[in-house]
């Protein structure tokens, strides 16, 4: 392994994920891995890297790393205005970083996720078959203040590589995604589901476990309470005050309230992607 960076600032959501870890979620522990997985995975087609090798994601900002080892990246998903020494840097395209440099991404212009993938991937121990992190059940790397990360190898002499621009996501601020119904939709109010579908919700606030929304409430039947059940990252949950939470990578294994649906997982990266303020609208599939 090699030392690559030096976290000189930690910023916010910082951690080690990889494609996540299956065949544990009946023991209660979450896949967890890369929440925007369309990003990770072209990060590390563009290197050439395996398709599980580890990134770092990092949300919205405040991020500084001091590169110790000249070394190849790329860095994908929402531009959070990255610089090297002062000059933005590339996204969604290779390019070579160099010791004593510093590396910063300093606010969120478009987006709210971003990964940074060193040639081979970054090195961490695995833990129940991936390096993914999932802070509460003590798995895996969080970023700390002088903390120093790793490459798994030296760098090779490949040319440079990249998408082709028409490739390349625009993340917006408003989005309407395809949602799967729900068994539970005869616990809802018929109204309040054909609100829900024709209303636009906001982001109120969001983490790795969940996105909650603020809109228009539903209406139940009999209460939102049921009998623990599945859920899986992209089912949308409703409480008892009738908001909706769109669960994430880190999200419980199961759950006791109602559920309206499960956003289809094409349109699930992009939702990621949303950050507080921005809106959403949802289309039932038949």
């Amino acid at each position: 392994m090699i030392p690559l960076f030096k976290v000189r600032k930690a910023g916010v959501y910082g951690s080690i994920q990889d494609q996540g870890r299956t065949g544990y979620r009946r023991f209660g522990v979450p896949v967890s891995g890369a929440m925007d997985f369309h990003a990770y995975k072209m990060g590390n087609y563009i290197l050439g890297n395996d398709f599980n090798d580890p990134a770092l994601e990092f949300f919205l900002g405040g991020l500084e790393l001091e590169v110790l080892t000249d070394h190849r990246i790329v860095i994908t998903g929402a531009d959070l205005g990255g610089l090297l020494d002062s000059e933005p840097t590339p996204y969604w395209k290779s390019f070579n970083i160099f010791k004593g440099q510093i590396l910063k991404l300093t606010q969120p212009i478009r987006g709210t996720i971003t990964y940074i993938i060193p040639e081979g991937g970054f090195y961490a121990e695995e833990l129940l078959g991936s390096a993914s992190t999932y802070p509460k059940g003590q798995l895996g790397t969080q970023l700390k203040k002088d903390m120093i990360l790793y490459a798994s190898k030296e760098k090779t002499n490949r040319f440079q590589s990249s998408l082709r621009p028409s490739d390349i996501p625009a993340y917006s601020k408003e989005l309407c995604v395809r949602v799967w119904p729900s068994p539970h939709l005869n616990r809802f109010r018929e109204e309040s589901v054909y609100e829900f579908f024709k209303s636009t919700y906001c982001i109120k606030v969001g983490d790795r476990m969940g996105y909650l929304l603020e809109g228009p409430p539903l209406s139940f039947i009999n209460g939102s309470d049921i009998l623990s059940e599945a859920t899986q990252f992209g089912t949308i949950q409703v409480p008892n005050n009738g908001q909706p939470i769109i669960l994430m990578a880190d999200a419980q294994t199961i759950g006791g309230y109602s559920t309206i649906g499960k956003i289809v997982k094409k349109d699930l990266w992009k939702v990621v992607q949303l950050r507080r303020g921005c809106k959403i609208k949802f289309e039932m599939l038949e």
